[in-house]
């Protein structure tokens, strides 16, 4: 990516996940537990995380809260006597605590500052409910204190926003209304996995795929459709700074 095409770029919008923060693997544990807890004792972790995975592409785009779909499907195949909102509440209240421990990737806090110094609007732009951004920025230590959210950020869209999600575009096509952003191709993404990076392009945005290591399986699609790629946030910042 040469400064040629960088220079015009005057919004840069991060999905958050697995791009900026480390959360992928905490977010595999968490439904790794909440099965052993209904009784699970014959997959293993990978099996686990594979029929989780396969259970969300079956669901289609307009799904708010594909994870009530998810207990419902656990309530009948562990013949559970808890209802579906209680699983999907202990699914939860795991997941706050994992939320107050979870870290930014190697340098992701340097690009953000760095690029609020040079006046770029920062947008974000995560399948990640509005509860949980509130717990990064109020209690996770690791966050808050490091590069805080609604500081750096001039718009934040979480799940809770949108009607649909990824990939379907809406989130992108908001986040540019907006900021009444007119010209695209001022704008650029940073997405990690397959169904960010097909979000954004279907909002006909540029993207910089980062590497994450969760997304290996779907490796070779991403390539394809990345317009940029970057293994780290120290080659990002120094497109930026190229």
């Amino acid at each position: 990516m040469s400064e040629n095409k960088l220079k015009n770029i005057n919004l840069v919008i991060f999905d958050l996940d697995g791009t900026l923060i480390d959360s992928n693997g905490a977010n595999n544990q968490l439904d790794i537990e909440m099965l052993h807890y209904l009784g699970e004792n014959e997959m293993n972790n990978e099996q686990i995380v594979e029929e989780r995975t396969l259970f969300f592409k079956r669901q289609n785009d307009k799904e708010k809260d594909i994870y009530m779909n998810y207990c419902r499907y656990l309530k009948e195949k562990y013949k559970s006597k808890l209802s579906v909102e209680e699983i999907l509440q202990y699914r939860r209240e795991l997941s706050k605590e994992l939320s107050k421990n979870i870290k930014f990737k190697p340098n992701a806090d340097k690009v953000i500052k760095y690029l609020k110094k040079q006046n770029f609007l920062l947008a974000l732009a995560t399948v990640s409910r509005r509860e949980t951004i509130n717990i990064y920025t109020s209690e996770n230590r690791y966050i808050k204190n490091k590069c805080n959210f609604n500081k750096f950020f001039d718009l934040i869209l979480t799940k809770d926003d949108v009607n649909f999600k990824k990939p379907h575009p809406e989130i992108y096509n908001k986040i540019i209304a907006e900021l009444n952003i007119k010209d695209l191709s001022k704008c650029i993404v940073v997405e990690d996995s397959l169904s960010g990076v097909m979000a954004a392009k279907r909002a006909n945005l540029k993207v910089i795929v980062i590497y994450d290591k969760y997304s290996d399986k779907d490796r070779k699609k991403i390539d394809k459709l990345a317009d940029y790629k970057v293994k780290d946030f120290k080659e990002l910042i120094k497109l930026f700074k190229s």
